[in-house]
């Protein structure tokens, strides 16, 4: 029996989740990879912008075997399924984009691009528990359009800066 490929399975994935749902039932749907490096789990979506999240993971993976930098990237809070997760975000993604991917009261690490040589790692939330914490950027403060760049030219609290 021969196995579909991914890419065959992601294809006929609105089809079969109308299917199932209903008819009507409009289902936007975001197809991510997710590895575990070193003890914090890397998310990468498989979208339009794949060259740039995948040598944004090359980038952090790299910047890991600087000194000191897993051990910080460790104390990032953690998200509703008990680990540090890392989302290979763009300046131009969506509060939206970054949202979709949470649940109620979560937390993820935007991991961004910043310069050649350098990566942010924001933390973002929803919820209460990110209200009441300064140090978490509060994505139901901004709108869903607003991009990441927006939000991180803005926001106040700490950043890691990784070095590449």
């Amino acid at each position: 029996m021969v196995q579909p490929a991914a890419a065959e399975l992601r294809d006929v994935l609105p089809e079969v989740l109308s299917w199932y749902f209903g008819e009507d039932t409009e289902i936007e749907f975001q197809v991510h990879h997710e590895r575990e490096l070193h003890g914090v789990v890397l998310r990468v979506a498989q979208d339009g912008q794949l060259y740039d999240r995948e040598r944004l993971a090359a980038q952090f993976t790299d910047a890991l075997e600087e000194s000191g930098q897993l051990a910080r990237v460790r104390s990032e809070p953690v998200s509703g399924g008990g680990e540090v997760t890392l989302v290979c975000a763009l300046q131009s993604d969506r509060v939206s984009w970054l949202a979709a991917q949470m649940d109620d009261d979560d937390v993820l690490v935007a991991l961004l691009p910043v310069a050649e040589s350098i990566l942010w790692a924001v933390p973002v939330g929803t919820g209460a528990g990110a209200d009441r914490d300064d140090t978490i950027v509060a994505l139901g403060a901004y709108s869903g359009d607003t991009t990441l760049g927006e939000v991180t030219s803005t926001f106040a609290g700490p950043r890691q800066h990784l070095r590449i």
